[in-house]
């Protein structure tokens, strides 16, 4: 492989541990939120059956 296709696939896996690192930091943080409280007193059967 050449250098610049090793450097790209080196960037590549640094950005996708990088996400992967701040999706599960920011999820970590946000574990309580709003929204999964919303979720835990309406069960999914519940909003998903009434369409409009």
């Amino acid at each position: 492989m050449s250098q610049s296709m090793i450097s790209f696939v080196v960037g590549l896996a640094v950005v996708m541990f990088v996400a992967i690192f701040l999706a599960g930091r920011y999820r970590r943080e946000h574990k309580n939120g709003p929204v999964s409280r919303w979720l835990d007193t309406h069960p999914m059967r519940d909003w998903m059956r009434h369409r409009h």
